[in-house]
């Protein structure tokens, strides 16, 4: 991905203060799951989305470990490959027995290739653009438009209605109807039981007390959407679930339910090309192990998991085969982006700084050998590169954060 000077510095400061994982960039410095990757993209962007079909995969790791790094180098993978993108935090505030939520959060943080827009309106002004870019003549590009447009309700929608408010919030867009647009947008992005909304539009009500049944078709709608408007599929990321899911037995007996249920939607969507994905802790993986509804959906045959070879295992486990190599990667990591924007102008040698960087890694792991001291050397390396920028000398002085709700 392009990044300017300033975007790496903003990168820097974040990961400096918090040891996360930035929202873009993560592609640049990632270390340890470049095979994984590889095997994602040519199994399921490459070979399952060119034949329509749809998966789920469940990350999984303690705190620390770098899921969230995980996902969203994923979805900037998945960007590159022309797939739109959606990521949602599971957090206490995202109620995930309440479908209609948790639809409305993907809808909210939908991302086109090439675009830095989100939600329901950049995706049909990316779908637009997408159509028109099929041809390069102008009065053609209106014309096959025009013809896509007509047809796009004549897809067969897991959700009828979905179709019809898709074709009037096009021809809004077309016609540059904006209140009509929005108020397409809004009901598109989940607004299902607004009664004045709906006779604006034309459609019926959708029943309150029908709302998870509506928004899992309207997700599966979604996919097929983006599909048809030629983007090679989506991408889906529901990161820090072990927040959302972590609720009394009786509301996770309902989770693991309606989680089993959702993974037989999608695998039996047609023309759809969608990856949901979904981050764990190992205590999450092992209530729904424990779940017989779930426990033979996402098992993989004794020494056939994902790392031993087997692409389509359900679940990837994060691994950290030694920890003192780890955080030396990913500062040597940091240390190689870093001398691509300011290797010209900084009278530090490469391999002085890696020295040093190694040292740092070395303390961290003397005093915490947990996954979260990811963490730790994230923003140690990142002081020590912010502080060569900003005064041309190295820092060494370990910082360090137990904060558990934070996560690379």
């Amino acid at each position: 991905m392009d990044l300017s000077r300033d975007d790496f510095i903003n990168m820097l400061e974040r990961m400096a203060s918090y040891g996360t994982a930035p929202e873009d960039g993560c592609s640049l410095f990632g270390v340890g799951y470049e095979d994984a990757y590889s095997r994602i993209k040519q199994k399921y962007l490459c070979g399952q989305f060119k034949r329509g079909t749809s998966s789920e995969k469940f990350i999984v790791g303690p705190f620390g470990s770098g899921k969230t790094h995980f996902l969203r180098q994923l979805m900037e993978m998945s960007r590159e490959m022309d797939c739109v993108t959606s990521e949602v935090t599971l957090n206490k505030d995202v109620d995930f027995t309440k479908s209609l939520i948790v639809y409305s959060e993907i809808t909210r943080e939908l991302r086109t290739p090439n675009s830095t827009g989100y939600g329901v309106n950049s995706l049909i002004e990316g779908a637009i653009n997408k159509v028109k870019s099929q041809v390069e003549e102008q009065e053609l590009r209106d014309i096959i438009l025009g013809d896509w447009i007509k047809g796009i309700d004549k897809i067969d929608y897991k959700l009828n209605i979905f179709g019809k408010v898709m074709k009037k919030a096009l021809i809004a867009k077309i016609e540059e109807n904006e209140t009509v647009f929005e108020m397409c947008c809004d009901w598109l992005g989940g607004v299902f039981n607004d009664k004045d909304l709906s006779k604006e539009l034309g459609i019926p009500k959708l029943d309150k007390g029908s709302n998870n049944l509506y928004a899992k078709r309207a997700m599966l709608s979604l996919f097929q959407f983006i599909k048809h408007a030629g983007f090679c599929g989506t991408v889906v990321c529901f990161d820090e679930a072990e927040q959302g899911l972590s609720v009394d037995k009786k509301k996770t007996d309902k989770i693991l339910s309606m989680l089993m249920s959702g993974i037989e939607a999608i695998t039996n969507l047609n023309k759809g090309s969608a990856l949901m994905v979904y981050a764990l802790t190992p205590d999450l993986v092992e209530k729904m192990q424990n779940f017989p509804a779930l426990q033979q959906r996402i098992t993989s045959p004794r020494g056939r998991g994902f790392f031993d070879g087997n692409v389509l295992a359900p679940l990837i486990e994060l691994r950290r085969d030694d920890p003192l190599t780890d955080l030396e990667r990913i500062g040597h990591k940091l240390i190689d982006v870093f001398f691509d924007f300011f290797g010209e102008e900084t009278k530090i040698q490469n391999d002085m700084l890696k020295s040093k960087i190694s040292e740092i890694a070395k303390e961290i792991v003397e005093t915490d050998i947990s996954s979260s001291n990811r963490r730790d050397m994230v923003k140690s390396t990142c002081s020590v590169l912010l502080n060569i920028i900003e005064t041309g000398e190295m820092e060494v002085a370990v910082s360090r954060d137990i904060d558990e709700e934070l996560e690379v």
